[in-house]
């Protein structure tokens, strides 16, 4: 190359990214590339740097929770407090205590004067209703959002996009501290793993909220939890994934967290019995809010709860789509709540309100609105009542529990004392911090053992120039045909989850066969799925349960996964994966060429902050209701910097910055309605999803889910859509990117219990998670993919 050409190249270069920096596109086009390897040419070699942490601007160390517990350390009195609190909260859940719980407070906390102030008043409330109600203050510090905005006081204590975590953690545990002095109970969201750490310990009662209700990770720290938590319908008023929640949660688990020292680690539960469903109301695919605290609704919530072997409570959410969105609809809410109890409902534990010091809401754009300018006790996030609407909410409710209490001939039923336990509280105390929190941390821990820091393990399986080869030149593959300079399509193909390496690899080699024999039409990937999310339990995976017997020896699995991708990268053939947490990908992402968030988790703020993170591309799948919008706004969120809790290379606790990842797309997996399936692989729907893509400023490139709710659930209804998608290419649909196939080396499914199942009797190259296509059978739909793309390239010229 001369010295003018590579001049030129330069400044063509220069020129492009002062254009992104401006917020505009470059001017010239890049040219059409079929294969990455074409730019690779031009690079001497590619190395680890070039595929890890790409997307990442700095990893910054987080201070290890013993410190922040030792310098805002629990008292007695407040440890006290909060077990008293915890008590009353699981008594009323079993009919032992038969008031009300009332959690209400502001949608988020940003203003640690105005909550004291709010918490002060509620105490005065909270003693005055005690015979009746028992009143938790919501005190939410994170804030899930629809796509972006301020995330609460957690990530960004300024409220001006500094995402200072290590003072919002500090800030956080301050208040909570100080409302438990005050003597008023505290309930939070948890939305990751690792926060817990610091606040949880002074909580009486945790949410797990709408969006991550389906999320395995959550439903795993819940099943950790020590306080009672409760479990959101979905948004789209989805009532059987918070009862499957609830069933997950109650039993026990393995996932990955940090230590109180701040290091990498595997917390293995018990397992949470204090677990219940909140009704929030839904959002029908028409954008209609549809309410679910009538009788009707709360009858079917029951008959759930017992068929899924649960003691039905339910907790009914005044606000969100119970309330269409309108605080002021808020006390019409509890009002029916009042009129159910009276009449003698017991399936009702407890009502949720939005409430501040005074009523709405004002807008906050983190780092432009004058936070001086922000009128004192009022939301910056959903609209809330004010403190004196509020009052009268409580005291109707509590008027309902007298009322029932008659209709019933009851006398008043409260919890049990717990005055012996308290004293023992006061008197280990003295024995140092551990012996304080003893009584209110870790309850529902059996066993927190050490992970294996990632550069550890880095250094056992290296990134070698070969393996950074293959996965840099099929992200780029895949980079550019989401950006429409490669017109192939993606094949994200092979079983639906790895159980057997040995016939992975066997799988490997002849997918890699076919690989090369098509290269010129598709960028085939193998699908190559570590974890496995669970509708409520089961086996969970390679890494979480490598030895497929409930041991969860998740060191072994990591490390399995880890050198079954380089082998693959090593035999020239690129992989795919799903992420289920923000920890593991320190341990492999940097061998991913292409990964999806699940249908479970496309809602869940940590995973569309992930991938943020992720060097690689990455699908969102649409809802397992069927809803492509929170793929869509997932996109969305993904392609802005973020800033999250993970873990460093060396296995300490960390806030991941990060600079935003463009190369996401859509999945569509079709949906589920009650029992029926629905498919959204057709033309119409392809083409609107693409439309809508557009219209939100991203690339209009969509992938076909073969599988799931698409084919019924059923693998030999794959070939069926494979021949509408390829009858979609013919047509000349160029915004059909890719496809997911599930498949293996033999049809089918066989079932797996671990610690059951004599694991010698399993068949060979037999799925043991969802039944999946024969190899011989795969080939036919790569062929006639392949023939498709051949067809829309012809068309596309002509």
């Amino acid at each position: 190359m001369s010295t003018a050409d590579l001049l030129s190249q330069v400044l063509a270069r220069l020129k492009a990214i002062e254009s992104r920096l401006d917020g505009a596109e470059p001017t010239s086009k890049k040219p059409k590339i079929e294969s990455a390897a074409k730019a690779n040419d031009e690079r001497k070699s590619v190395e680890r740097k070039d595929i890890d942490d790409v997307r990442i601007q700095e990893i910054v160390p987080v201070v290890p929770p013993h410190c922040i517990l030792e310098d805002l350390v629990q008292n007695p009195e407040v440890a006290s407090h909060v077990m008293e609190g915890r008590q009353q909260v699981d008594s009323i859940l079993k009919g032992d205590d038969d008031r009300l719980f009332v959690v209400v407070g502001p949608c988020s906390i940003h203003d640690v004067k105005a909550a004291k102030e709010y918490a002060q008043k509620l105490k005065v409330a909270a003693t005055k209703y005690e015979k009746d109600l028992l009143i938790i203050m919501r005190v939410y510090f994170e804030k899930p959002r629809t796509t972006v905005g301020w995330k609460g006081l957690i990530n960004d204590p300024h409220l001006d996009g500094s995402y200072r975590i290590n003072e919002g953690l500090r800030t956080a545990r301050g208040l909570l501290l100080d409302i438990n002095t005050i003597g008023v109970h505290a309930g939070v969201e948890f939305l990751d793993t690792i926060s817990p750490q610091y606040i949880a310990d002074l909580v009486v009662w945790g949410a797990i909220g709408a969006r991550t209700s389906e999320s395995q990770v959550h439903r795993e720290l819940a099943s950790g939890i020590s306080a009672p938590v409760g479990f959101k319908n979905g948004t789209s008023g989805n009532l059987q994934i918070a009862v499957d929640a609830c069933q997950s949660g109650r039993g026990a688990h393995s996932f990955l967290s940090v230590t109180k020292q701040g290091m990498a680690a595997i917390v293995h539960t018990t397992g949470n019995d204090a677990c219940h469903v909140i009704l929030r109301g839904g959002q029908s695919p028409a954008g209609d809010y549809e309410s679910n605290y009538d009788a009707q609704s709360l009858n079917k919530v029951e008959d759930k709860m017992e068929g899924a072997g649960l003691k039905p409570a339910v907790v009914v959410d005044c606000s969100h789509a119970n309330s269409c969105k309108k605080h002021t609809n808020q006390p019409i809410v509890s009002r029916e709540i009042a009129k159910q109890v009276t009449q003698g409902n017991t399936t009702i534990k407890g009502v949720m309100i939005e409430s501040n010091l005074n009523a709405g809401n004002q807008k906050l754009a983190p780092g432009k609105t004058d936070l001086s300018t922000l009128e004192y006790g009022k939301s910056v996030t959903d609209a809330c009542i004010d403190f004196k609407s509020t009052i009268p909410m409580l005291e109707e409710l509590a008027a309902a529990v007298r009322a029932r209490r008659e209709l019933r001939k009851t006398k008043p039923k409260r919890s049990p004392s717990l005055k012996g336990r308290l004293e023992r509280v006061t008197a280990t105390s003295k024995e140092g911090i551990d012996s304080v929190y003893c009584w209110t941390d870790d309850i529902h821990i059996k066993k927190i053992s050490p992970l294996l820091p990632p550069e550890c393990m880095h250094r056992e399986l290296p990134c070698t120039e070969e393996i950074a080869k293959t996965v840099f030149e099929a992200r780029t593959d895949i980079q550019n045909v989401i950006q429409g300079n490669d017109d192939r399509l993606v094949v994200i193909v092979g079983p639906c989850s790895i159980h057997d390496t040995k016939a992975a690899m066997e799988y490997a080699k002849l997918l890699k066969a076919e690989r090369d024999t098509l290269k010129d039409d598709l960028v085939i990937i193998m699908r190559v799925y570590f974890e496995k999310p669970r509708t409520t339990v089961g086996w969970k995976g390679l890494i979480n349960d490598p030895d497929l017997d409930g041991t969860f020896k998740i060191n072994q699995g990591l490390r399995l996964a880890r050198g079954l991708l380089a082998d693959l990268a090593k035999m020239g053939l690129p992989a795919g994966v799903e992420f289920l947490d923000v920890m593991s990908p320190q341990y492999l992402a940097e061998f991913v060429s292409w990964g999806a968030i699940g249908a479970r988790t496309t809602e869940s703020q940590i995973h569309r902050e992930l991938v943020s993170a992720l060097s690689a591309p990455v699908g969102f799948k649409n809802g397992t209701s069927g809803n492509v919008k929170v793929a869509i706004d997932a996109c969305k969120a993904s392609k802005c910097p973020h800033s999250f809790l993970s873990i460093t290379k060396q296995g300490l606790a960390s806030v991941v910055r990060t600079k935003g990842n463009d190369s996401t797309h859509v999945i569509l997996r079709g949906g589920k309605s009650g029992k029926m399936y629905f498919q959204n692989y057709d033309e119409t729907t392809v083409q609107k999803v693409v439309d809508k893509m557009k219209a939100s400023g991203l690339q209009g490139k969509v992938m076909v889910d073969m599988s799931h709710a698409n084919s019924c659930k059923d693998h030999k209804n794959q070939p069926t859509v494979c021949k509408a998608i390829c009858k979609q290419l013919e047509a000349g649909q160029n915004g059909l990117m890719g496809v997911m196939i599930e498949s293996h080396l033999n049809p089918g499914n066989q079932k797996l219990k671990p610690g059951v199942t004599d694991v010698s009797s399993l068949k060979y190259g037999v799925s043991v998670t969802d039944a999946c296509m024969d190899f011989e059978t795969t080939k036919k739909c790569l062929y006639a993919l392949a023939e498709a793309v051949r067809a829309r390239r012809a068309k596309n010229k002509a």
